[in-house]
């Protein structure tokens, strides 16, 4: 029997990305009239340009997938499930099929739109709505794996952490998260500034943001250093939750200094970006900022040196 710590919540991952794209079409036919059923479905999914049909898929399903992923990596973890066979993978189906569609209705019953001019409070209620969602579906996973944890097939010996893949483990758990928090803020933020985001500057702003966020990621992969027998869930939370504050903060105030300056700021084309001084130096400090932040972060909680102080 094959055993691997990632290979299960991975399929899993896909298994979910491929049955939210259906139950979504779906839903698209049921909602549809019949009348223009045909035309309607060729226009969401192939009269649209290439650009936004790839924006569209990543923005629901991706950056979803990335939750899914991180909690099936955890919750297979504390089941001690880590075998790849027929068995777990046809019950692994079964678990996502049910999650897909009672995820579903938690999805279409979160969504609240409200029309307030504060992107302030727009961003607030955003977020508070999509955390009570996400957490449905965290705790809605968390007792469906629990439920059926003693079906699935595990291993006879336990899944031993080294110092090679306690590293590499935690880095890919915390890029799971932390890429999922700070794409889906990114969007909730950019939402509430509908004023700003028309033509050109969000595809540039979103694009420097990308690559500054993933740059980070890379980047901190170095810190993780620290070993230990157990999966570190504190250092994790801690870790995740304060690198993405800091950095969600400083795109909020990034989007409000555009906002109050829009003729200043804004940019019709990439050329532009550069040849304004002003413009350059933002894109080179919101990068630096946004590296700076993880990098410190992962390090003060996954470096080796802090970690020998705090064990002395």
């Amino acid at each position: 029997m094959e055993k691997s710590f990632f290979k299960l919540p991975l399929i899993g991952c896909l298994i979910y990305f491929l049955l939210s794209i259906l139950l979504n079409i779906f839903s698209l036919y049921l909602h549809a009239d019949e009348l223009f059923l045909g035309s309607f479905t060729w226009n969401v999914f192939f009269d649209v340009p290439f650009s936004s049909l790839l924006r569209f898929f990543f923005e629901h399903y991706f950056i979803d997938s990335l939750l899914v992923f991180g909690l099936l990596t955890l919750l297979f973890h504390s089941a001690h499930v880590y075998v790849v066979n027929k068995v777990n993978i046809t019950l692994l189906i079964i678990i996502m099929s049910i999650y897909c569609i009672v995820a579903y209705f938690i999805t279409i019953n979160t969504n609240v739109y409200l029309k307030i001019e504060s992107p302030l409070f727009l961003i607030f209620f955003n977020i508070a709505f999509a955390t009570i969602r996400y957490l449905l579906e965290a705790l809605l996973l968390y007792y469906l794996i629990e439920f059926s944890k003693s079906y699935f097939v595990k291993s006879q010996n336990k899944f031993l952490l080294t110092e090679k893949n306690y590293s590499q483990i935690h880095y890919i758990v915390f890029s799971t998260f932390s890429c999922f928090i700070l794409l889906k803020g990114y969007i909730l933020e950019s939402n509430a500034f509908t004023a700003l985001f028309s033509g050109t500057l969000h595809n540039y702003l979103a694009t420097i943001y990308l690559f500054a966020v993933l740059l980070g990621l890379i980047m901190s992969k170095r810190n993780f250093t620290i070993f230990s027998d157990k999966i570190g869930y504190g250092k994790l939370v801690k870790s995740i939750s304060i690198s993405s504050i800091l950095i969600l903060s400083v795109i909020f105030i990034v989007f409000s200094f555009i906002d109050n300056n829009p003729s200043k700021y804004y940019i019709d084309s990439f050329i532009s970006v550069f040849n304004n001084i002003n413009k350059l130096l933002l894109v080179i400090l919101l990068i630096s900022l946004i590296c700076l932040t993880i990098n410190k972060t992962t390090k003060y909680y996954f470096g080796k040196a802090v970690f020998r102080k705090s064990q002395n």
